[in-house]
């Protein structure tokens, strides 16, 4: 079992333009701002569960890490 990121997305500001987590993020393309939603969106399959999302976040606890 591991840990992967996932956005609240109704508390997440990108559309604002933060988009923190997506800068932060090492691994190419797993966060993405999706311009549909207008929110950053986590490509789970990608996620390596490093955690690095989360504090570069300016929103408190809106990126948590679950367990697959």
């Amino acid at each position: 079992m591991y840990a992967v990121a996932r956005v609240t997305e109704a508390e997440c500001t990108a559309e604002k333009g933060c988009r923190l987590c997506i800068a932060a993020c090492p691994e190419p393309n797993t966060i993405n701002y999706d311009f549909n939603k207008k929110v950053a969106v986590v490509h789970e399959q990608r996620c390596k569960g490093c955690e690095l999302c989360v504090p570069a976040c300016q929103v408190q606890k809106c990126i948590s890490m679950i367990h697959l």
